[in-house]
């Protein structure tokens, strides 16, 4: 008679529970945002088929997603789907222009399309805005950009924007070396290659950099550690070839 008694309770909640359920009504806007923030997530592994997934249900729910319309352009362009790529960036700036994030990443594209002026033209909106979180990342891009222009003067101020928002930045600290050095600003070379040896593992042109500094400065040990490092690991570099060939590097003392 108990266990009739505790079976009939169960059905009684039971029905209670199914009888005042409500049914909530789904937010599309958080369903959308959530399914590009996954693909993000796969863009980031590498996932290009479950990246193209999320973010094209997002534009079925939200077809003028310029989040969404830019992460898809960033995937097509992984899969050198170039003409894609650049509709879906332009696609995402005409929705909202004041989307940074898709400036800088059009401008990135531009020059790695061979593009720097146009790129020049995205860059310095991204870097206009000063609550843009890659904000350095931006000035760093637009002094690549200037440097294939051959346009060394706003190169320098560029990377110098981006060391003074962010000091971590290898690729920066190693072009305001390089700059400082063409410009024979020789201890300013020296302390932003220090700078960037810090942070980063040595590359063909960090090591020849590294020889033309210290043979400017008669440190013969640090000219030699660096000149034995890029002769092995980087034996075919235009840095090796150049010094196999024996070409001077005038001396200065400080």
């Amino acid at each position: 008679m108990r266990s009739l008694r505790l079976g009939w309770v169960l059905l009684v909640l039971l029905g209670c529970v199914s009888t005042d359920q409500q049914v909530v009504p789904v937010d599309e806007q958080e369903v959308a945002s959530r399914a590009i923030e996954l693909g993000v997530a796969y863009l980031r592994q590498g996932d290009y088929t479950r990246a193209k997934d999320n973010l094209m249900k997002a534009l079925a729910i939200d077809e003028d997603s310029a989040r969404a319309h830019n992460t898809l352009a960033i995937v097509f362009q992984q899969e050198r789907e170039f003409e894609l790529a650049e509709r879906y960036f332009l696609r995402a700036i005409s929705l909202d222009p004041a989307l940074i994030a898709a400036r800088n990443n059009y401008g990135a594209f531009l020059y790695a399309r061979a593009r720097p002026a146009e790129a020049v033209t995205q860059l310095q909106i991204a870097t206009e805005d000063r609550f843009y979180e890659r904000r350095a990342q931006a000035f760093e891009n637009l002094g690549v950009a200037y440097l294939a222009l051959a346009d060394q003067g706003l190169a320098l101020a560029a990377f110098e924007r981006a060391a003074a928002l962010n000091a971590r930045l290898p690729r920066t600290l190693l072009e305001l070396a390089d700059l400082n050095f063409q410009q024979q600003d020789y201890p300013s070379a020296r302390d932003y290659f220090l700078r960037h040896k810090a942070l980063a593992p040595d590359s063909a042109r960090s090591l020849y950099l590294c020889v033309q500094i210290y043979t400017i400065f008669l440190a013969v040990r640090e000219r030699d550690q660096c000149t034995e490092d890029l002769m092995r690991i980087f034996p075919a570099s235009e840095g090796a070839k150049t010094l196999r060939e024996g070409s001077p590097i005038e001396a200065h003392n400080e």
